[in-house]
């Protein structure tokens, strides 16, 4: 199997993100340094988040593999801008166009997989949130839509066939902020920016998890810190004082990041787990230890990571469909193991086909930018939103989304997730002799 450089590998993908340049040309060794170690990072992070999905295993903190992503995906892709901007052949078009052409075909082929399967699978209220969760997969939103959806009322997480795909939003995001700021910044400011980035998106990330957790965990001000570390770690040089500091702390930061997974340190999510994994991923990307550079274990790993951004994009549509289907609950947990087990492999299949026959053939196609490229990516992602919104919407019998609808009772910011206010809207005299505290079953009264 060829193998290609980490460099251009975003993240697990995580992220609908774009890339390599407009007439792609090999890259040799002279110009990016393979990196397997990276290709190993990403492996491991993308079994820890499959287990923990499929619930196999000790992995009960498995989500963390998201964190490792973003740290590996902010300094990877800090580091080709840096680079491209310091040759001085760096441009915003460039960079965009390289990003799309190298994650968004694996991503609209596992779209239109999802949209193919949907009417199958999904009730009429479950396909009305999958149609919400496309519009913002195909736009770069997915993770406002997913939180819009996250209420008490709202239909399960394990129900969304495009739940996975907010780390993505979050990530093209911040790969739409990193290259303009670092184009107009200059050069001498860019680590302490970075670094000034990271404290105060953990400083507002910690802030408001106790009391926004669902939005701190879904909007990037609030999650921008994890890919912040990476980037501040791409402006680091490798002198002799950092390789000391890296080497000394390279074991320790193993143990965390084998150990955290299976334990959990916090009560919410991004927390302690999280800053001490993203600093353990830190640190294992600046050592480069030969350790993670050869041997039958890191070659199976990186084989793994080589194709983490197809993996992740298929794993969890095929979670969500038998999910959906499943009479025994509504949560993969419900699922007998040995079903569990063979989704697995099934997504490690499907991953593999994907990436062999989607993801890098494109990816090392020689096209350029033109309207001939542009126009038929655009007519796509709006055919996507179009036929999504057609399905079901002509089938006969009862409409159980509306029949399911949410009642809010007298308003819908009555819902209160954290401490309760007597707003207006929430009674219906100025002197109120009685009050109603309940949950949705006393909304009716």
């Amino acid at each position: 199997m060829r193998r290609y450089p980490a460099l251009y590998i975003s993240n697990f993908g995580l992220s609908l993100m774009k890339s390599s340049p407009i007439a792609i040309q090999p890259i040799t060794d002279k110009t990016q340094k393979l990196r397997n170690d990276i290709q190993v990072l990403r492996g491991f992070a993308v079994l820890i988040v499959l287990f923990y999905h499929a619930k196999i295993g000790f992995f009960h903190a498995g989500y963390l593999g998201v964190d490792v992503f973003f740290v590996i995906s902010g300094f990877l892709i800090t580091r080709l801008v840096k680079d491209g901007i310091e040759r001085g052949d760096f441009t915003l078009s460039q960079f965009y166009f390289r990003r799309a052409k190298r994650l968004l075909p694996a991503a609209y082929v596992t779209f239109f997989g999802t949209i193919f399967l949907a009417p199958f699978f999904l009730a009429s209220s479950e396909l009305n949130d999958f149609r919400t969760q496309l519009a913002g997969a195909v736009t770069f939103t997915a993770n406002f839509a997913l939180w819009q959806q996250s209420g008490y009322f709202q239909g399960a997480a394990d129900l969304k066939p495009l739940l996975h795909i907010w780390s993505l939003a979050i990530e093209e995001q911040y790969y739409f902020l990193l290259p303009a700021s670092m184009v107009f910044t200059p050069r001498r400011y860019w680590k302490s920016a970075s670094v000034i980035a990271a404290i105060a998106s953990f400083t507002l990330c910690m802030f408001m998890v106790d009391i926004k957790p669902i939005a701190t965990f879904y909007l990037l001000p609030t999650r921008g810190w994890e890919l912040a570390i990476g980037s501040a770690g791409a402006f680091l040089s490798a002198g002799y004082r950092l390789r000391r500091i890296a080497a000394f702390m390279f074991w320790p930061a193993v143990i965390l990041m084998l150990s955290l997974p299976a334990i959990s340190l916090s009560s919410h999510h991004p927390g302690l787990d999280a800053l001490l994994v993203c600093l353990a991923t830190l640190v294992v990307l600046l050592r480069e230890h030969p350790l993670l550079m050869r041997g039958p274990v890191v070659h199976i790993m990186s084989r793994v990571g080589d194709i983490s951004y197809s993996l992740y994009l298929v794993h969890w549509p095929i979670f969500a469909f038998l999910a959906n289907s499943w009479v025994g609950g509504d949560e993969i947990s419900d699922i007998p193991l040995y079903l569990r087990f063979g989704l697995l492999l099934m997504a490690l299949f499907l991953g593999y086909l994907l990436n062999r026959y989607v993801e890098e053939p494109v990816r090392w196609a020689r096209i350029k930018v033109s309207t001939r490229v542009l126009l038929p990516t655009l007519a796509t992602s709006l055919a996507m939103i179009v036929v999504t919104f057609a399905i079901g919407r002509n089938a006969s019998g009862p409409d159980y989304a509306f029949i399911r609808r949410v009642n809010f009772g007298m308003n819908e910011s009555c819902e209160f997730q954290s401490e309760f206010s007597p707003i207006p809207a929430c009674r219906n005299s100025e002197a109120p002799a009685i009050l109603v505290w309940g949950d949705s079953y006393a909304m009716h009264l």
